[in-house]
């Protein structure tokens, strides 16, 4: 079997490696806040949040759960709330497995500060051509403005679940988007697809997407014509959230002609149309699910005993044998 912790440790491990920053930079980052850490004193030492001195990731935690718990099975859904702690109460109570519950989408203090994962977003423009004092100071912008939106949540509300059903619980968020992007990275580099009909024939080749398609939310053009070239592509898929909408101002004078993204609000659809910019829907779920996937497959290879049963919108796609 397999402890909490090191599922956990080689998801954050594994979510460096596929970072568009590089390990330096993120090493900086940690030893930046170990710093504040060393000068606080009092409560604010006491309240200051020690995850961010081991991970670069605030939307990625144990929720609940003894971190030395010995595991055997990996429940694994997109949204995981006290619903399907439940379920799964109900199905395991009778069994002999150690399980683990894993969502993707933040919950707990995952979700009351998630958006510092955002300061990533400008690393991730500059790295397509934007200038970088612009996309940190609207980044910056952006970030506040999703704090603003998430500060009245009721945060903990599956936490306690968790805790009263004695299920242990953690969720995995931004190292598996990062796996996605830089799947679909390679995907792009690989394959070059020349016009918006054949990036979409691109990414239906992709189980998950094609899993999808088949339950009616294939990939699709939500800006731009279907023989538009695709020129250069810039593929949106991790970062925490949506950037700010101003910035695609910016990607298209970087030379960006297409953007892959896993959603687009109302407001970013609009500056997408004003721009002329070509968007590419490949979908949420079936992003989620591909990042998640990619991460499984390195946890499973390393510890192979380990079960997996899929629920709430995931669906397990095997790449490693």
């Amino acid at each position: 079997m397999v402890t909490l912790k090191e599922i956990f440790d080689i998801s954050v491990k594994e979510g460096i490696k596929e970072d568009v920053r590089t390990s330096a930079e993120i090493d900086r980052i940690l030893k930046e806040n170990q710093e504040k850490y060393n000068k606080l004193d009092g409560i604010k030492k006491e309240i200051f949040d020690k995850h961010t001195l081991k991970s670069p990731y605030a939307d990625s935690r144990i929720i609940w759960g003894n971190k030395d718990t010995q595991i055997n099975k990996m429940w694994v859904g997109i949204d995981v709330d006290t619903s399907e702690l439940l379920m799964i109460k109900s199905i395991t109570e009778n069994s002999d497995d150690k399980s683990v519950v894993i969502g993707h989408h933040p919950t707990g203090r995952s979700l009351s500060n998630f958006y510092e994962v955002m300061d990533m977003q400008t690393d991730i423009l500059s790295g397509e051509g934007v200038t970088s004092s612009i996309a940190q100071n609207l980044t910056r912008s952006r970030k506040a403005e999703v704090a603003r939106s998430v500060s009245a949540a009721n945060h903990f509300k599956t936490q306690d679940a968790a805790r009263l059903l004695k299920i242990p619980t953690m969720n995995i968020h931004t190292p598996a988007d990062n796996h996605v992007k830089a799947y679909l990275d390679r995907k792009v580099k690989q394959e070059e697809p020349h016009r918006l009909k054949d990036l979409i024939d691109m990414l239906l080749e992709i189980p998950e997407y094609k899993d999808s398609a088949v339950k009616g939310q294939a990939p699709s053009i939500l800006n731009g014509n279907k023989n538009n070239k695709c020129g250069k592509i810039f593929v949106d898929m991790t970062g925490g959230t949506e950037g700010n909408y101003k910035l695609l101002k910016d990607l298209v004078k970087s030379g960006v002609s297409t953007v892959v993204g896993m959603h687009m609000s109302e407001k970013h659809f609009k500056k997408a149309k004003e721009e002329n910019l070509n968007v590419v829907i490949a979908g949420h779920i079936s992003s989620d699910n591909i990042g998640l996937n990619l991460l499984l497959d390195k946890i499973t290879d390393k510890f192979r005993d380990i079960a997996i049963e899929a629920f709430s919108g995931f669906v397990r796609v095997e790449r490693n044998g």
